[in-house]
């Protein structure tokens, strides 16, 4: 998940803000972003995170020359540097590897229009890039697209340095049986459309596919031949298929984990859909160390699938969870009426918590991305920000 070293997300923070105040400066429109420019930039008394599970390092000098860090020396003795290098202060601050956010989206659901009407989200082609660079997030995959020609516009925009954002890598529209979720997504016809959807997106641009829930096993199988004949991966979030049979398909990559396999569903039925609750409901009494579940672990590391976590996303749906003190330091960054339908939305679970089967769920969970890393399993990480 860690890719490069970053500046901390406090000065990116910081640089968004600015944009926002101040007019352009320069010729440069990224110019309003940066709150640091310097050929040669020196971040002084700053605590290291390097990425590989070292121990931290304190009162460190990041030395950054032309956009690409240097060096990093102890910011104890003495130290020759250009005449023209800039100095920063970060006493206090912290240094750590850019996120490379694996579960990422350009979209976010609009307001609920009521009962009877359809869903929809809309794309948020300015501030989803400037908010993940804000945290941290400096290399993403989309992991399925609702506007797909909006993404290729947005990330050609990041490459040219005419918008600020992450390096994007895209996946493409979502590949979708029936009944898509939506009226954005397109309804696959069956095997040979999901080919012909792989086939022209692929030379559109996209370097990665995402199956969903309704895909049946015949329309996933002609998805992944046709991608790994493009060289690109799938990923899916599913529900028609189990995660052993999606392995068996090959399928490179599975979103969420353990909360969202239906395989263990009593009530299964054959390339169909059950739902995400009542399986859940079942998966909630089963054991992470029982045969069944350690099997799947077994099946996907022989199978070499990986695996991508979105623990984030899965604790905002158990009561009380993240602590209400960390969500205030964020109150004034929203607008009243996302504030009010956050605490509304958190408030109703909270109200059901005696029957919440998301407790048990979290922790299974955790216990399964431990599991399937300590067996040799690759896990990524992402955030999934569309709860």
């Amino acid at each position: 998940m860690l890719r490069f070293l970053a500046l901390p997300a406090f000065v990116l923070c910081g640089a968004v803000a600015l944009a926002q105040n101040s007019p352009a400066r320069s010729s440069d429109p990224l110019a309003p972003f940066v709150k640091v420019k310097a050929d040669t930039l020196v971040l002084e008394h700053v605590r290291v995170i390097d990425g590989t599970g070292a121990p931290a390092k304190e009162d460190q000098r990041v030395v950054i020359e032309n956009g690409k860090i240097a060096n990093v020396l102890s910011g104890v003795g003495n130290q020759t540097f250009p005449g023209n290098a800039k100095f920063v202060d970060l006493t206090g601050k912290t240094v750590f590897p850019g996120l490379v956010g694996m579960h990422e989206h350009l979209f976010y659901p609009l307001p609920d229009g009521g009962p009877g009407l359809l869903p929809l989200y809309g794309e948020m082609a300015d501030s989803a890039p400037r908010l993940y660079l804000a945290g941290g997030v400096t290399s993403a995959r989309t992991a399925g697209s609702l506007e797909p020609y909006t993404d290729i516009s947005v990330k050609q925009a990041i490459d040219e340095g005419r918008i600020p954002g992450p390096k994007l890598f895209l996946t493409g529209p979502y590949l979708e049986g029936a009944p898509a979720i939506g009226p954005q997504l397109h309804t696959l016809t069956g095997p040979d459309d999901a080919a012909r959807m792989v086939d022209y997106w692929s030379a559109e641009g996209m370097t990665s596919f995402k199956a969903y829930m309704h895909i049946t096993p015949e329309e996933l199988k002609a998805a992944v031949d046709h991608a790994h004949e493009h060289g690109l991966k799938v990923t899916g979030h599913l529900c028609a298929v189990g995660f052993k049979e999606a392995a068996s398909l090959g399928i490179d990559n599975l979103e969420h984990g353990l909360a969202v396999d239906t395989e263990f569903y009593s009530q299964k039925k054959e390339g169909v859909c059950p739902g995400q609750h009542p399986p859940q409901a079942e998966l909630a009494k089963m054991d992470v160390e029982g045969p069944e579940i350690q099997g799947t672990i077994k099946d996907l590391i022989a199978h070499h699938v990986a695996i991508t976590s979105t623990l984030a996303i899965f604790e905002s749906f158990v009561p009380n969870r993240p602590p209400m003190s960390e969500e205030m330091r964020v109150r004034e960054s929203l607008l009243p009426d996302a504030w009010g339908s956050y605490t509304t939305t958190r408030a109703s679970i909270a109200e059901h918590a005696a029957d919440a089967t998301w407790n048990t769920l979290l922790k299974m969970e955790m216990q399964f991305e431990h599991d399937f890393v300590q067996q040799g399993g690759l896990l990524m990480a992402g955030c999934d920000p569309t709860g």
